[in-house]
């Protein structure tokens, strides 16, 4: 055991609050650097991804990594540096999929392309991927920042993947159901797993732990096809009480090959609740209570897709 990590380290609900609010102020920081007078002129990127971050949201991956670091014994600092790291690539992942969704709001505020255009949307992304390098290279400990810096590279690669397949691949493709479902969930890990899982595995290198890393990945990719259905399930019950089919490599359209709506939202249901279920078993093996907070999402999570039932099942519309 590294002499860095603590032997029972005990996280306060307090300290995660207030380094919430310094990655909030990393973030800003990282992204107002080095700014140059072109940038002082014009409303660009920075501008934009500012403008991006005022919306908030619910910090999910800094959530994870904060409670995380901090159960493993790492610095206040060196826990909000990875906290900022991971939430300024999640965000520039939002950034990117909004234009390629063409989803005109985000956070409950126009989104970055629909205020300030394409152009601008795409080059705010990549400010957002750059300065979450730049951020992690503030780590105390050089030693582990080349195989932090490679593991980052490949979650965003595997990010990439997943988004990609996900716009280009169809249910339609398939012969059978099981063959749609794997694939589902191949692109569900790789679009959403990939960078669920970069905090616990930044921390798990960071502390010096390394033999942890396949558990953290499985409990997160567990939990992001748990997401994955759970976001699925919301868009057929709106879709349905707008009167319109849910499009796309939808899980409740890859069960309905083989019955009615009702019968594979509740398929899709069990199936999501199994992968919960998963990630809470997986996420509390972890060492030091470092997938605490992930088993919390999950346990929301599970809340969430277990109400989750069809017109039919509650009746129809009356």
């Amino acid at each position: 055991m590294p002499s860095s990590i603590s032997s029972q380290p005990l996280v306060a609900p307090v300290q995660v609050s207030v380094a919430l609010s310094d990655v909030e102020a990393m973030m800003l920081a990282s992204l107002r650097a080095n700014a140059s007078e072109v940038s002082r002129k014009t409303a660009g990127a920075r501008e934009a991804a500012q403008y991006h971050l005022s919306a908030g949201g619910q910090r999910i991956r800094a959530n994870i990594a904060l409670h995380a670091g901090l159960s493993a014994g790492l610095n206040a600092a060196d826990a909000t540096i990875i906290a900022a790291a991971v939430e300024l690539l999640h965000n520039a992942s939002l950034v990117h999929d909004d234009i390629q969704d063409r989803d005109e709001l985000r956070r409950g505020q126009q989104a970055v392309w629909s205020r300030f255009g394409v152009n601008t949307a795409i080059c705010t992304g990549d400010l957002f991927i750059s300065a979450a390098y730049a951020t992690l290279c503030r780590l105390d400990n050089a030693r582990v920042l080349a195989p932090m810096i490679l593991l980052m590279h490949e979650r965003v690669s595997m990010a990439v993947d997943g988004q990609c397949a996900d716009l280009q691949e169809s249910a339609a493709i398939f012969s059978d159901t099981k063959k749609a479902i794997a694939h589902y969930q191949q692109i569900a890990v790789a679009k959403s797993g990939a960078l669920l899982s970069l905090p616990l595995e930044l921390v798990l290198l960071a502390s010096g732990q390394p033999d942890y890393l396949p558990q953290a990945r499985s409990a997160a990719e567990a939990f992001a096809i748990g997401y994955q259905i759970a976001d699925d399930l919301q868009d057929v019950q709106s879709d349905g009480r707008a009167g319109t089919a849910a499009v796309g490599y939808n899980i409740v359209s890859v069960f309905k090959a083989t019955g009615t709506t009702a019968l594979s939202m509740e398929k899709a249901r069990t199936l999501g609740l199994e992968k919960i279920d998963l990630a809470i078993a997986l996420s509390g093996r972890l060492p030091f209570s470092i997938g605490a907070r992930l088993g919390d999402y999950a346990r929301q999570l599970r809340d969430v897709v277990d109400g989750y039932k069809s017109e039919e099942q509650i009746g129809g519309n009356e």
